[in-house]
């Protein structure tokens, strides 16, 4: 004669159990969420895995309510491992997910080596270009202090050759040059 089934509401096993796999529900989605956030497929994979055998110990739990006194037992000892070996997995996962491994520092270093290249490329590109603003602006005050000289000796020689037609074409020339380099130093540097 078989044991009728009743069912055990009030289990308080059961209720344990059940507070247990709440847990590793909540533990579980925090891990969905990192594992999404890292968009690390394998990992999602894994906890959907885990999430499969939560639900498998949910109805082993809502089982074991309905199980006769015999089956139970039995039934209490499965459930108990299915609930350690999830936990255990989920924290092994968890610690995969948290724990400052070698893979992760070397991936840090790499990244901040590649950071401290990038930054002397763009100091070198920025000195460059301030040499070349340097060098232009040098090569513009020369222009106009040789533009000047140049004015002021054809300016002389047109004097001592009488204003001379050759002379004039030369001072006019001179002044022309002049006029150039001073108003590209007036608009480059301003009126001070």
């Amino acid at each position: 004669m078989t044991t009728p089934q009743t069912p055990r509401d009030n289990d308080p096993v059961a209720a344990k159990f059940e507070a247990e796999v709440r847990e590793v529900d909540a533990r579980l989605k925090v891990l969905k969420a990192q594992a999404e956030a890292r968009k690390a497929k394998s990992d999602m994979d894994e906890i959907s895995g885990l999430t499969a055998t939560k639900e498998r110990v949910k109805k082993n739990i809502a089982d074991l309510k309905q199980k006769a006194s015999a089956e139970y037992a039995a039934t209490k000892r499965e459930v108990e491992k299915e609930i350690k070996d999830l936990q255990a997995d989920i924290e092994r996962v968890n610690e995969r997910f948290t724990t400052w491994d070698s893979a992760r520092e070397r991936q840090l270093y790499a990244r901040l080596d590649e950071a401290d290249a990038r930054l002397k490329v763009w100091k070198a590109q920025a000195d460059q270009k301030r040499a070349d603003q340097t060098m232009k602006r040098h090569d513009d005050l020369a222009t106009l202090e040789e533009q000047i000289a140049l004015a002021r000796a054809q300016s002389a020689a047109a004097k001592r050759e009488k204003y001379s037609a050759k002379a004039v074409a030369a001072l006019e020339d001179s002044e022309r040059y002049f006029d150039q380099a001073y108003d590209a130093a007036v608009k480059r540097y301003g009126k001070t």
